[in-house]
């Protein structure tokens, strides 16, 4: 039995297995429609006009039908149009599918021109929180009926969501690798040195990455993207690294910052987020930057209401006061 089972197309598993050996069945639903017309109308002349075709050309896709499935559906004659025990069931069949796939491809439709459906956006969290209400109202006038699904997160997530196809597009921070992926550079959101207003630091204009550890700056934790930034670009100047506490979140900084518990540093865009309040000053030799764009696979073609809202988020990302624009 084993060696039948290797060879689908020997003459005994086709005696055996007999559904495995039936070849693809080749047909159009063109012709198909061309039945349920003929069923509906019980005649040629009527079938041909509701679909807005000859005669000839309907008759001829029956006939294709007839060839595919292997049998008689219409019993001919001069008088009336019968159909077979086999064109009848083949129609009681064929008509709800038929009916469900016009449905999906209409619905389809509307998501594609969005009158209906979703748009998947993965988004640092600090762009989400400073940007998008406002970028989500000028996208509801263009697009009233489409859900937005946002997956706000770290860089690294919004990236992998991309990635992994969970997300039509994203924004994130660049890196200089992003194998498949296409991005737009749209911003650079410099580090910022954050405190809460009376700080002795508040009387310089900006500040030095080495003046900074005798302060004991709070840090994002060393598992954080902007972190491992931070880092490797004080490492590349040679420069000992500040950091007294750490936090995981960046909402967490911004406490202790409003409390004056601390200073810290972190992106200027997460200021925009929620930290009105404090002052901020530039941090120099270095200045380092996150680099800020939207990000999509190579071979995405996005629909209409993703390729708009791609588009007001670049917009809005691109004069958004607190960055540098490209």
């Amino acid at each position: 039995m084993g060696r039948i089972l290797r060879t689908l197309t020997h003459p005994v598993n086709c005696r055996i297995f007999n559904n495995r050996c039936m070849p693809r069945m080749n047909y159009r639903t063109d012709d198909v429609r061309a039945l349920l017309a003929l069923h509906r109308s019980l005649s040629f002349v009527r079938g041909a006009q509701q679909l807005h075709i000859t005669q000839s050309a309907f008759s001829r896709r029956i006939a294709q039908l007839e060839v595919a499935v292997g049998g008689p559906l219409v019993e001919r004659s001069t008088r009336r149009v019968a159909f077979s025990a086999q064109g009848l069931e083949l129609v009681r069949a064929v008509g709800p599918l038929l009916a469900g796939l016009d449905e999906a491809m209409e619905e389809a439709a509307r998501c594609a021109r969005g009158a209906s459906g979703r748009v998947v956006v993965a988004c640092l969290t600090t762009v989400a929180y400073a940007l998008l209400p406002r970028v989500l109202d000028a996208f509801r006038r263009q697009y009233p009926q489409v859900r937005l699904h946002l997956r706000d997160d770290t860089g690294l997530r919004v990236t992998a969501a991309v990635q992994q196809r969970e997300a039509e597009f994203g924004i994130s921070v660049l890196a200089d690798t992003q194998a498949g992926l296409h991005a737009q550079h749209v911003a650079d959101d410099p580090y910022v040195l954050a405190f809460r207003r009376g700080h002795p630091l508040q009387a310089q204009a900006q500040v030095a990455w080495s003046e900074l550890a005798p302060w004991r700056p709070t840090a994002l934790h060393l598992t954080s993207a902007n972190r491992q930034q931070m880092d490797a670009a004080l490492a590349a100047a040679g420069i000992a690294l500040p950091w007294f506490d750490e936090v995981e979140h960046l909402s967490s900084m911004l406490g202790l910052l409003r409390n004056g518990s601390a200073i810290g540093v972190l992106p200027r865009l997460a200021l925009a987020a929620g930290g009105a309040e404090l002052e901020t000053r530039a941090l120099v030799r270095p200045a380092v930057v996150r680099r800020i764009g939207l990000i999509r696979r190579e071979e995405t073609e996005m629909g209409q209401p993703a390729q708009a809202l791609w588009t007001l988020l670049a917009a809005a990302l691109g004069t958004a006061s607190p960055l540098v624009r490209r």
